[in-house]
């Protein structure tokens, strides 16, 4: 049920905003300055660094020197990144940015005020609008089961007040999500196993099912340029999605849901998924291979992070899905390619031509005469060899 979201003036949490920065120089140039000029007091920005190779460590000292940094010394992803920062927390409330943000001046006070309003909430997120317009991104984040697809509350919908009501959602985006220490104590960092995306849904439902809510808080407003690193279905876009997906289900989703109806609804959308867009083949067939190279330390971490087990005949059969799954995948990338290879497997005899006006085509004769008594037995020879090799490479391909 829907609660009306009021401002709790009382309580004032000490804030840490986390910014997580991977090359990321002009995104952080907007970003930072709102950050810095939220009306909320008792709060300071870090900048986490996976080891950029622009100048963004040398642009944010010089032009604010006031955020704090930490240097990672490798792109870690998401959690590691985080964690590197969250293990040091010493305020109430760890706030989780990306550098493709725009918070609105009221942002973290809206959000704390959400955070605050009941003991029982644990995590709280805004607001989140598409660049140059007022056009919702994201109030409150989905989970479909049985494929566990994302979605978002009012997306694409003008924003007109019909999402003003803080509400309990499934999840919230890492792009501005907000987590008290104590739940952090309690559930535990971000699950390191995820490298990019899904690790906001998985903290949030472990925070959800160690009792504690998950809430959107609707003043709390900013500006989100959604992907701008990694690019909607780019190629490693597709591949870190679709793992993590297939991590968060393994952790996540009930064993029944898992072999009745994720496993033959993942058959389906790949099928679909590779016939509307032959591209996504390849980063598909990569992403269920990284699935099956982690499979049991995601089972592991479904058992550690308090969701009940699978038990073993279960897991194989999952396995064995994974493997036939980036079998299609692997396939249907591979076909184009072979397609051509067949095409081009047999090789043809050179073709006489000339370009000499009236005798062109007498003279083109004599060369192919020519060439059977003095090079045609040899050139066959050649050729033979040539198309049965060009024969074992299609084979071997396939």
């Amino acid at each position: 049920m829907d609660v009306a979201c009021a401002s709790n003036e009382e309580t004032v949490p000490s804030v840490t905003v986390i910014v997580l920065n991977w090359n990321a120089r002009a995104l952080l140039a907007r970003c930072l300055p709102s950050l810095l000029a939220q009306r909320y007091g008792d709060y300071r920005v870090v900048l986490v660094d996976n080891a950029s190779t622009d100048d963004s460590l040398a642009f944010v000292r010089r032009e604010f020197p006031q955020v704090e940094i930490i240097e990672n010394d490798r792109n870690r992803g998401f959690s590691a990144g985080n964690n590197a920062a969250l293990r040091r927390l010493q305020s109430d409330v760890a706030v989780l940015v990306n550098p493709d943000i725009i918070a609105g001046a009221d942002w973290l006070r809206e959000l704390m005020a959400g955070l605050s309003s009941e003991e029982t909430i644990g995590i709280a997120g805004g607001k989140l609008f598409y660049p140059g317009q007022r056009r919702l991104q994201h109030a409150g984040g989905l989970i479909h089961f049985p494929l566990a697809m994302p979605d978002y509350v009012g997306r694409n919908e003008p924003d007109e007040g019909q999402h003003d009501r803080l509400r309990d959602v499934d999840y919230v985006v890492g792009a501005g999500l907000a987590v008290r220490r104590e739940t952090l104590q309690q559930i535990g960092l971000l699950d390191e196993g995820f490298f990019l995306y899904f690790e906001d849904a998985d903290l949030c439902f472990r925070a959800r099912r160690a009792g504690y809510r998950v809430v959107y808080v609707p003043g709390a407003e900013a500006v989100h340029e959604e992907s701008a690193l990694t690019g909607k279905e780019s190629p490693a876009y597709l591949t870190w999605f679709h793992s993590s997906r297939w991590r968060f289900l393994l952790k996540h989703a009930p064993q029944e849901t898992l072999l009745q109806g994720t496993l033959d609804a993942e058959k389906a959308w790949l099928v679909e998924a590779v016939a509307g867009s032959p591209q996504r083949a390849y980063p598909l067939s990569q992403a269920y291979g990284q699935t099956l190279r982690t499979l049991w330390q995601a089972l592991q971490a479904r058992e550690t992070h308090g969701a009940a087990p699978l038990d073993k005949e279960a897991a194989s059969q999952i396995a064995g899905a994974l493997s036939a799954l980036r079998e299609t995948a692997w396939d249907a990338a591979a076909a184009p390619h072979r397609e051509r290879l067949r095409r081009r497997q047999a090789l043809h005899p050179f073709a006489y031509r000339s370009r000499v006006p009236l005798l062109g085509p007498l003279i083109a004769a004599l060369r192919r005469a020519w060439s059977r008594v003095a090079a045609r037995p040899v050139l066959d020879a050649w050729r033979a060899q040539q198309v049965a090799f060009n024969r074992a490479v299609v084979q071997a391909l396939d």
